[in-house]
């Protein structure tokens, strides 16, 4: 959705208003849509199957994968460490 979209329905459902009062109402928006990101954090589990390395992820609930964990045979928790350099597309096994 565009700024222009978005101060037409900001006038359809307020009146005609000044610019100021709709900037403010679209910063209050922004503002909110930061908090709540901030704080809507999900975790999610699956099995592992040896030989598997491609795992699909449950994209409606799933915006990005902050950490991944795997509990080991001794019950303990190891960070895998995120990629830092490109990932390459396509399966090179």
């Amino acid at each position: 959705m565009k700024i222009k979209q978005i101060v037409g329905t900001l006038e359809h459902t307020y009146g005609r208003k000044s610019h100021k009062y709709l900037m403010n109402l679209l910063d209050d928006g922004l503002d909110e849509i930061s908090q709540i990101s901030k704080n809507n954090i999900g975790t999610s589990t699956t099995s592992l199957e040896t030989g598997k390395r491609w795992y699909t992820l449950n994209n409606i609930t799933m915006i990005d994968v902050n950490r991944v964990e795997v509990r080991s045979n001794d019950d303990k928790w190891r960070s895998i460490p995120r990629v830092s350099s490109d990932i390459e597309i396509g399966d090179n096994t």
